[in-house]
């Protein structure tokens, strides 16, 4: 803790040299007012709002005051619009070249697809409904034998035939194909002695029946041609004459719907999808349905989804423990390092969007950053319902305002939650979207209220602003 100290230290001078966390005005909490009135954000007594139509659409009305809408935090559809109407989340629109197969909207928009029409024969899945050619019966359509496009010949007096994606040609009555040549088909009205009777779809005796003594419902010889049944990693079966796929092996999935490559999936099932790079249900999507946050980041999950927020307050690329640093091109998640703010100039919302949106991250909205704060268990503060002045870094941590300071993040391992974000409450005011800031600061005077994850002020009327990101 020395590097820290003397970091604390050198900036206890700012500290207290500062203005207070609060101007002076005619109020500075709710409790300064006469109910039903709230404190504003220009320190007067008013009615924010009577009703959900005073407030913005991601915020509710609630004790006359318009606050972020719990439902609104998380409130995000993979691959699809998310719409938040006064903590009513819903799915919309899915973005372009997605579909939403399943109709849940827990896994949004889940299949990568962009609908062309209806379904044709290519090797494509024209209608995305996830099955690729399903109108086509490549195991006996003539003009689609095998694959698509691959029609049938029939020669003289045959008809064409598809069986298990060979073609075939039967003669027609009273013909024979006594040569056995494809090209002339059946060239014969004579039936010509070939031998004993073989499964084969002719009448090699020339008694007058076909394939007699041989049983056609069996997967090794179904079908008017006796057609062996084999699919890869399947159990062949002989439906009605044709050759059809059951179950497929342990361990193997049919994906793609196709029967010509049997289950050409390898996969084992391990349970509902988590977020580990495997296929834990075997749908052939990886950690679908799931978020994986970054390691710098946690997972919070709310009524209406869940979402990434940065572990530890922002910080520039080039902080150290002793230094806030100079470089103001993207904003880092890491401990040990002094956060963002810099007591000559305060963050600006087009600075936190901007620092966010370069670390490939965006703003936290003021739902998101008050459900991470009062972790799963909606607390007053991220630690617990009664205020501690010890756990975090506020004007209570060190002795009184003459001694607050800056701390480097997470040097407070206490001030956190389930969640495992660090220092939602004390060191730095963190902004959020809507462009008021939260959590408290290391100088509030007053940390026991302003510390609070629900309290919100105007960043006007505070220094020490901070932010962090989220996914």
């Amino acid at each position: 803790m020395n590097g820290r100290w003397q970091a604390g230290m050198a900036l206890a001078v700012l500290g207290a040299a500062s203005a207070g966390c609060i101007v002076q005005g005619r109020c500075r909490t709710d409790e300064d007012c006469e109910a039903p009135m709230v404190c504003g954000d220009d320190h007067r007594c008013v009615i924010e709002c009577e009703t959900l139509d005073d407030c913005a659409l991601e915020e509710i009305c609630s004790g006359n005051r318009c606050i972020p809408a719990p439902g609104c935090a998380g409130c995000s559809f993979p691959h699809a619009q998310a719409i938040c109407v006064h903590g009513d989340c819903s799915m919309g629109e899915c973005r372009s070249g997605w579909v939403d197969v399943n109709g849940e909207s827990e896994d949004g928009c889940e299949y990568r697809c962009t609908p062309v029409g209806d379904e044709t024969c290519n090797a494509v899945d024209d209608d995305c409904d996830t099955l690729t050619d399903e109108d086509f019966d490549l195991l006996a359509d003539p003009e689609n034998c095998g694959a698509c496009d691959t029609v049938c010949p029939e020669p003289a007096h045959s008809s064409a035939r598809c069986d298990f994606g060979t073609c075939f040609f039967s003669c027609d009555p009273g013909w024979y194909d006594s040569n056995g040549e494809v090209d002339d088909g059946c060239e014969s009205d004579t039936c010509t002695p070939a031998g004993d009777e073989v499964c084969n779809g002719r009448d090699d005796d020339c008694d007058g029946d076909t394939d007699e003594g041989f049983d056609k419902t069996l997967p090794g010889s179904c079908g008017p041609f006796c057609t062996v049944c084999v699919f890869p990693r399947a159990l062949p079966l002989c439906v009605d004459g044709r050759c059809r796929m059951g179950d497929c092996e342990t361990g193997w999935h049919d994906l793609n719907g196709s029967p010509i490559d049997g289950c050409e999936y390898e996969c084992t099932p391990t349970g509902e999808e988590v977020c580990d790079g495997l296929d834990n249900d075997c749908d052939g999507v990886t950690d679908e349905g799931v978020l994986c946050c970054p390691e710098e980041m946690v997972s919070v999950t709310t009524g209406s989804g869940s979402f990434c927020i940065d572990r530890w307050e922002a910080s520039r690329p080039d902080a150290t423990e002793a230094t806030f640093g100079v470089d103001p091109s993207y904003a880092t998640s890491r401990p040990d390092v002094l956060p963002w703010p810099w007591m000559s100039g305060a963050v600006t919302l087009a600075d936190a969007r901007a620092a966010c949106a370069a670390a490939g991250k965006r703003l936290c909205n003021a739902a998101e950053w008050i459900a991470a704060c009062g972790g799963p268990d909606e607390t007053v503060y991220g630690y617990g319902d009664v205020y501690d002045g010890e756990i975090c870094n506020g004007i209570d941590t060190f002795g009184g305002r003459e001694f607050c300071r800056y701390m480097p993040t997470g040097s407070f391992p206490d001030c956190t939650n389930e969640y495992d974000v660090f220092d939602m409450n004390g060191n730095v005011w963190e902004m959020a979207d809507d462009g008021m800031v939260r959590g408290g600061a290391y100088n509030c005077i007053d940390s026991e209220t302003l510390h609070r994850c629900t309290f919100t002020i105007s960043p006007t009327s505070v220094n020490a602003i901070g932010f962090r990101c989220c996914l």
